[in-house]
């Protein structure tokens, strides 16, 4: 404390002391005058309100990082929607060589993965049988693998799309057949449980 009150006392006797020489360089009154005239002349006035806008149009970071995440998100929904018409996750190559014939095959691929999980359903009860008609079905699935692998070598495209269609369609009308034989036997099993729970017991 006694350091700082005796550094504040010689500068106020310096100040006293030397009053007379700080008082002879007074500014001239023009001076303020033409600092203002110049000030004028450089920067325009910009109100308080339009501060804002020419800070954000002048980071040009700021309007292109907008842009992408627009642009992003209409490509992430692009490929939503084309994946939900045309199927392209579940066989790419074929969609995106053959665009024309990508929604039919989607069509044969979700309605082979719905018979399959009925039959999954269905099929509890017996795995043998199970076993004999994912054996008949992978026979299917292994010539379609084949004729998807030829698709890009083949000379007569055409001709090797329609059988891809006719094996898809072979895959539904097995498993169409698949489905009836399991409902006859769940069918059977049903009426055979009833029939036992009503006969009387001796």
């Amino acid at each position: 404390m006694k350091n700082s009150s005796d550094k504040k006392d010689r500068l106020e006797r310096f100040v006293r002391d030397n009053r007379d020489g700080f008082d002879t360089f007074l500014p001239q009154d023009s001076l303020w005058s033409q600092i203002e005239s110049q000030l004028h002349n450089e920067i325009p006035i910009v109100p308080e309100k339009s501060k804002k806008k020419i800070r954000r149009l002048n980071n040009p970071y700021f309007d292109w990082r907008i842009a992408a995440g627009v642009f992003l998100a209409l490509g992430i929904g692009f490929l939503v929607y084309l994946n939900n018409e045309y199927g392209i996750t579940r066989d790419p190559r074929v969609a995106l060589k053959v665009p024309a014939y990508a929604r039919e095959f989607n069509q044969y691929n979700v309605a082979i993965d719905q018979k399959r999980e009925e039959i999954i359903k269905l099929a509890r009860n017996n795995p043998e049988l199970y076993k004999d008609f994912s054996a008949d079905l992978e026979s299917l699935e292994s010539s379609y693998k084949n004729l998807r692998s030829n698709l890009s070598n083949a000379p007569n495209q055409e001709a090797l799309l329609e059988a891809m269609v006719q094996n898809l369609q072979l895959q539904v009308d097995l498993l169409n057949q698949q489905l009836e034989i399991l409902q006859r036997i769940n069918k059977v099993k049903n009426d055979n449980d009833k029939e036992n729970s009503e006969a009387p017991v001796i």
